[in-house]
């Protein structure tokens, strides 16, 4: 578990110094808006369809032109998702593991499923 949160670590960390976000920033980033992005675009080829891409797509669009400092509400979504997985502590994980489960595996888990169905139909 360590050795996949310090590689996921890592590349956050890259993306941001290559970027310019912040590390919080890119954490939010990724996995509120590109990974879910790519599940929208995922369902929209299963479906045949752009509608959750669209939809999706606009409600970020909206959400970030209410959001008055970016940088301020990714520090508090960040410490949001940080205090969640920590609720996992009182059932004997902890941050990291949680982290990996939850943010990793988890995410893996559904892209195989989306792409399967997306790109591995059966044949009638």
């Amino acid at each position: 578990m360590e050795t996949i949160f310090q590689y996921t670590y890592e590349a956050l960390m890259a993306i941001a110094n290559f970027t310019g976000f912040s590390y919080k920033e890119i954490n939010i980033i990724v996995w509120f808006i590109g990974i879910p992005l790519s599940w929208m675009l995922l369902l929209d080829k299963i479906y045949q369809q752009r509608k959750f891409t669209i939809i999706f797509s606009l409600f970020v669009v909206l959400s970030l032109l209410v959001i008055p400092d970016f940088s301020s509400f990714c520090n508090w979504l960040f410490q949001k998702s940080v205090d969640f997985l920590n609720l996992f502590n009182d059932v004997g994980s902890n941050y990291v593991a949680s982290s990996v489960i939850i943010c990793v595996m988890i995410p893996i888990v559904i892209y195989i499923v989306l792409i399967r169905k997306a790109f591995y139909k059966k044949s009638k």
